[in-house]
């Protein structure tokens, strides 16, 4: 532990080379880009061959797919059964189900995205997670009817997400949906 608080403090007790101070103070002093407007921000998942944004307001972990054990009477095509995420029991939710989104073949890099909404804490197993990313909630465009009049619609807006239209989930209507995924 004392070799560990050496090695900092000849870290940061150092002599800096006047090039680089010269370096780093000409980038703190540069001008900030300038950002058009207020951006969204969201997680980027692929259920199926559909791309959604998950708010980042709503997501707790992107996790690697872990096993999920079924639930006797209570499993079915969209409620997978429950996963330990942290040590806590979640309901797990097969999110290409719930969209009714077709499944795709090819190389998959299933995750768990841990939720925390009003209705409670549920996990995602989606496809990929691709990332976070932001867009500008002046310049989306309304869902196509397909999507938006659905039984269960989940998407009422869609976006360009990190060079990807991608449908922006609706907090409120994601978490009715997920409770209603629970009943027999």
């Amino acid at each position: 532990m004392e070799l560990d608080s050496q090695g900092a403090r000849q870290l940061f007790d150092r002599e800096v080379a006047p090039d680089t101070l010269s370096e780093w103070t000409a980038q703190a002093a540069a001008p900030k880009p300038v950002r058009q407007g207020s951006r969204q921000g969201v997680l980027l998942v692929r259920a199926g061959e559909e791309w959604l944004g998950l708010p980042t307001a709503i997501v707790d972990a992107a996790l690697p797919m872990s096993p999920v054990h079924s639930v006797p009477y209570l499993s079915s095509p969209v409620f997978a059964g429950l996963c330990n995420v942290d040590g806590e029991l979640l309901p797990c939710i097969r999110l290409a189900a719930l969209l009714g989104a077709q499944p795709t073949p090819g190389p998959d890099h299933p995750r768990l995205i841990a939720l925390t909404l009003p209705e409670g804490r549920f996990a995602l197993e989606v496809d990929e997670a691709a990332g976070t990313g932001g867009y500008d909630p002046e310049a989306v465009s309304s869902a196509p009817d397909t999507v938006s009049h659905g039984p269960s619609p989940l998407v009422l807006r869609m976006a360009l997400v990190e060079g990807r239209l991608a449908g922006i989930a609706d907090a409120a209507s994601l978490g009715r949906a997920l409770l209603r995924s629970l009943r027999p």
